[in-house]
């Protein structure tokens, strides 16, 4: 079926299509992973399967690449496909690193550059982890908010964690961090030995050899808030801090940015003139959808996320036909 619509795809002109990961790392069941099962994306052996597909059938491009596009017409090939990653976990070095080399695949990782080298849990990472665990009622936001979670099994664990995920998201910056954080204190006795490890964030050391070997970093901000609640001071901080230290650390220019969260919410056209103003000329959201060749967005660039229920067939037609499936 792929192989017939692809011609028809072809005529309605030509799209750059984003792919948009989060973890890459083997898991035996996502029913008992203490973390967020959402985050994960893929296995190490169907990425690498993803990543010969791409190599194979499609134009891997680089961030790089579609800003030549975008500055001076630099045509890009047919059938271009970017390859990106977000918050920057350690598993993108362990696992994903390897087999964008062997495949010589161009990614760009968006770091939140505050969790590099912390061996601290992101934020929305330490929520889920206490969700799953603690009794329920145990967490909540304000005294007359609703309490967290609202029942013992699993189920109603995950269904909590949705709902508490978007209370937090929606929260002022330095008030998520300190609810976060106080649980964190308040509740550490629940947090196994070596939990963490299952969700460290990525190493400057990490960090410097991908670089040294061709993938490319952007910045993430600094503590992965919704960058359209921000007061303005916060939010050109956020912005120009995380690239700052991204191009301290790299002794290069970074120019891509990826929204955290990414949703339509999460960045509005404040956001967007704040992006241009702290030098970011090219950025990217979590909304699905492709990218027309002959109109991009630069810096509403639109990616489609994967997801580990996304089997062969699928990820053919993502690539291949993505307008469609938008």
């Amino acid at each position: 079926m792929v192989r017939a619509l692809r011609a028809l795809h072809q005529r309605q002109g030509a799209c750059l299509t984003i792919l948009a990961y989060h973890r890459v790392m083997p898991i035996d069941s996502l029913g008992t992973y203490p973390f967020d099962p959402e985050l994960i994306s893929t296995t190490p052996r169907q990425f690498e399967w993803q990543m010969a597909h791409l190599r194979r059938h499609m134009n891997p491009v680089s961030l790089a690449q579609i800003m030549a596009h975008l500055d001076s017409a630099t045509p890009l090939p047919p059938s271009a496909i970017a390859v990106t990653f977000d918050d920057g976990f350690s598993d993108t070095y362990r696992y994903a690193f390897p087999i964008l080399k062997r495949y010589s695949i161009p990614a760009t990782v968006f770091v939140a550059t505050g969790y590099v080298d912390s061996g601290e849990p992101f934020w929305f990472e330490l929520a889920t982890y206490l969700v799953l665990r603690v009794e329920p009622g145990a967490l909540s936001i304000g005294d007359s908010g609703p309490a967290f979670p609202t029942g013992p099994s699993i189920p109603e664990r995950r269904r909590s964690l949705v709902r508490l995920h978007e209370l937090l998201k929606g929260l002022p910056n330095a008030r998520r961090l300190a609810v976060v954080s106080e649980w964190g204190r308040r509740f550490a006795a629940e947090i196994e030995q070596g939990a963490v490890d299952l969700c460290q964030p990525i190493s400057w050391a990490q960090v410097r050899e991908m670089a040294a070997a061709g993938i490319d970093f952007g910045s993430h901000s600094v503590t992965h808030p919704n960058l359209a609640r921000l007061e303005d001071p916060d939010l050109a901080w956020e912005l120009s801090e995380s690239k700052r230290v991204l191009e301290a650390q790299l002794q290069r220019p970074v120019h891509s940015l990826a929204y955290p969260i990414g949703t339509a919410s999460a960045f509005n056209e404040r956001v967007l003139a704040a992006a241009e103003r702290a030098g970011f000329r090219l950025g990217v959201s979590y909304i699905s959808g492709t990218n027309p060749v002959n109109n991009l967005r630069r810096l509403e660039l639109r990616r489609h996320g994967v997801r580990p229920h996304i089997g062969p067939s699928y990820f053919r037609a993502l690539t291949t036909l993505p307008a469609w499936l938008d």
